[in-house]
């Protein structure tokens, strides 16, 4: 059980073999109540959280979209492409944006099968509201690289200004750890 354990939490982003036996042998050493409480924490988040039908964001409301999208006092003429909730989260605790995001899913892998990216939804999205400049706010990895300039690609035809961040990011850095001074600096030299 503890191996199935510690496989389930090797899925999670970012968690490695000793993160996911810590997690596991943490969950062993915690009473009953607590692993109850989480189950049912699990099992109810599909009931509490949507998923925006303008941005695909997650957010915890009845409404079919965020209170980004929802919100009059969004520039709707820019639209920030950001690979996770995280860096969306991360560029609005920054306070230098004012737009609208589309959260893409990830990036393409150079390894792995890519299945739940949405450039189909981002496409009808721009094709349908016609922003006047896309900024893609993707890691500066080479995965985020790749999936840039496929957007790029599969944008072009629609004749809209895209932009990226300026690289106040460091090669290799996720966006999802970068400060909120450093995210205005990016922002303020896109290219």
């Amino acid at each position: 059980m503890l191996n199935k354990l510690i496989e389930l939490f090797l899925k999670f982003p970012g968690i490695g073999p000793r993160q996911a036996k810590r997690f596991a042998y943490f969950l062993a050493g915690e009473d009953e109540k607590f692993r109850k409480n989480l189950a049912e924490l699990i099992l109810e988040i599909k009931n509490e959280i949507k998923q925006c039908s303008s941005c695909y964001r997650f957010h915890q409301s009845k409404a079919e979209q965020c209170n980004i999208c929802s919100s009059l006092n969004r520039d709707k003429n820019l639209l920030m492409l950001v690979e996770k909730d995280v860096d969306l989260e991360n560029i609005e605790r920054g306070g230098v944006y004012n737009g609208r995001y589309f959260v893409l899913g990830g990036t393409i892998s150079l390894t792995s099968k890519s299945s739940n990216l949405k450039f189909k939804e981002l496409f009808n999205k721009v094709k349908e509201e016609k922003p006047e400049e896309i900024i893609l706010a993707l890691s500066a990895t080479v995965e985020g690289e790749n999936t840039s300039r496929y957007i790029e690609k599969i944008l072009e035809p629609l004749k809209i200004k895209i932009t990226r961040l300026g690289r106040g990011l460091s090669t290799g850095t996720e966006l999802e750890y970068s400060d909120s001074e450093t995210i205005a600096n990016a922002l303020k030299n896109r290219k």
